[in-house]
């Protein structure tokens, strides 16, 4: 039995690349590369800018009817000359138009939202195995402590860096409900035939050799032939009786999401004597299929798609097709699938999480304990952090040296600044190089021991000091015990 594909997405190792952490800012650059623009609302990834203002448009002024009668004797009218001011009185030019664009000429005031596609399957969105190691190496050299979130948006901006897990969406109501898989190369899909239709599309000369045989080209008088405006074949005239035959072929082998009639009405009929002489001259010869690795029993030539379809199927399905109540497959293979509501939806579940990663931010917490990092919250519903180093909490029996508790006693008077900074307000402004090097030393000393948390942007906050037991078991609650809510 042939390998199941779904359970061999880990590519090889030669053709890993370091992932770029630049963009997160998380300390020291690893790799090298671009910077990655990580964790943009859906707003912000709209083409043209935000959504604009709901009175962009210029100030209108207030509406005006047409006019009305006099307001009576002597009073303004509203005649072609324009209102009056009485008997006598200066008549006014002609109004200034402040009432902004017509409605004609405004455009649209809001851009619209993306549809939402039919939800035919759920999705889970989980770091690549391979990606992730590198990922988890790089977290732990930095001995940063990273926001849980950062480092789900950072798994999530690179589909290659994914391993994407799909169910049907009735799969609740309809346990048997699957999903099937191109075995060759994993993509997946709603439906065997789909499957199989990319299997003749993409990986025929896998299982057939190809063999042109000669035929006696159509005869008679043909008006027009039809042409796929998709892929630009000629596929016939609807008078010859292998019409419909080869509609069916080409739909199945070019766009099996589509429907047959919507397929069928976008054909085109040209009537140009070149174009008919062309399809005649193809029709003089014949494509037959030839299965490899033939075995006794087996057909020696099929003689259309349709049968080495039903072939493969028939001798051939553990290599071509299998089902699966779920599937598990790269992320760096969605940009192959084929559109449709599919692809749709995975890419509309994955924008989702990009706006807001909760799934895959508490999805990833098991793995990364699994690696050894230690989370934790900075308050009992403050954010959840991660880091390779445990955290320790100070005691008031804890005893340090002076350079070390004048560190402390600097970020506990003013959290959140930076390693120069403390250095410098321990050893002092005028103090020499060496001075704030050994400060910084151990002040690095402390981070690696966990009592001092060292952001992404090098912003530096100690460990709390637990001097009652309620504050120590406070904090032990605070170890990630319960997921995000």
């Amino acid at each position: 039995m042939s390998p199941d594909p779904a359970d061999s997405s880990r590519p090889p190792e030669d053709s890993i690349k370091p992932i770029d952490l630049s963009s997160l800012g998380f300390g020291p650059s690893w790799v090298d590369g671009p910077n990655e623009n990580i964790g943009a609302s859906r707003g912000s990834r709209r083409e043209g800018g935000d959504r604009p203002s709901f009175r962009d448009g210029g100030n209108r002024g207030p509406a005006r009817g047409p006019g009305g009668p006099s307001r009576g004797p002597g009073g303004p009218s509203r005649g072609p000359g324009g209102p009056s001011r009485g008997p006598g009185g200066p008549s006014r030019g002609p109004r200034d138009d402040r009432r902004g664009p017509s409605r004609d000429d405004r455009g649209d005031r809001f851009e619209s939202e993306p549809a939402i596609p039919q939800m035919v399957v759920t999705s889970g969105f989980f770091p690549d195995d391979a990606k992730f190691e590198l990922l988890g190496d790089a977290m732990k050299k930095s001995q940063i402590t990273y926001e849980l979130f950062s480092v789900a948006l950072l798994i999530l901006d690179k589909e290659d860096r994914l391993s994407i897990v799909i169910k049907p969406a009735d799969a609740e109501k309809r346990p048997d409900a699957t999903l099937s898989i191109s075995v060759p190369d994993s993509v997946p899909f709603l439906t065997e035939a789909e499957a199989v239709s990319h299997v003749l599309n993409r990986h025929l000369d896998k299982f057939f050799d190809t063999v042109e045989v000669e035929t006696e080209a159509p005869k008679g008088s043909f008006l027009m032939v039809a042409r796929c405006k998709r892929t630009g074949a000629i596929l016939g005239s609807p008078t010859h009786h292998s019409y419909q035959k080869t509609l069916r072929e080409h739909h199945a082998r070019t766009c099996p999401n589509a429907p047959f009639d919507r397929f069928k009405a976008d054909l085109e009929m040209v009537r140009e004597p070149e174009a008919i002489e062309a399809w005649k001259k193809s029709m003089s010869t014949r494509t037959e299929y030839a299965p490899k690795d033939r075995q006794e029993g087996e057909p020696e030539r099929l003689e259309s798609m349709d049968a080495a379809r039903g072939f493969l199927l028939a001798f051939r399905r553990e290599a071509t097709v299998i089902s699966r109540n779920q599937v598990r497959f790269p992320g760096r293979l969605l940009a192959e699938m084929p559109p449709g509501p599919l692809r749709d939806c995975v890419r509309y579940a994955l924008d989702r999480q990009r706006d807001f990663p909760l799934d895959t931010a508490n999805g990833i917490r098991g793995r990364l304990r699994k690696e050894g990092f230690h989370l934790y919250k900075k308050g009992s519903k403050g954010i959840t952090y991660a880091c390779g180093v445990r955290r320790k909490c100070r005691d008031p029996k804890s005893s340090f040296s002076d350079s070390m508790q004048k560190i402390f006693d600097c970020l506990d008077k003013t959290s959140g600044i930076q390693g120069k900074d403390v250095a410098v307000a321990v050893a002092g402004e005028a103090s020499d190089d060496a001075a704030k090097g050994r400060v910084l030393a151990d002040l690095n000393f402390l981070i690696g021991e966990g009592y001092i948390a060292k952001l992404h942007d090098g912003r530096l906050f100690a460990q709390p000091v637990l001097s009652t037991q309620a504050q120590a078991k406070e904090e032990a609650a605070n170890e990630d015990a319960s997921e995000e809510k």
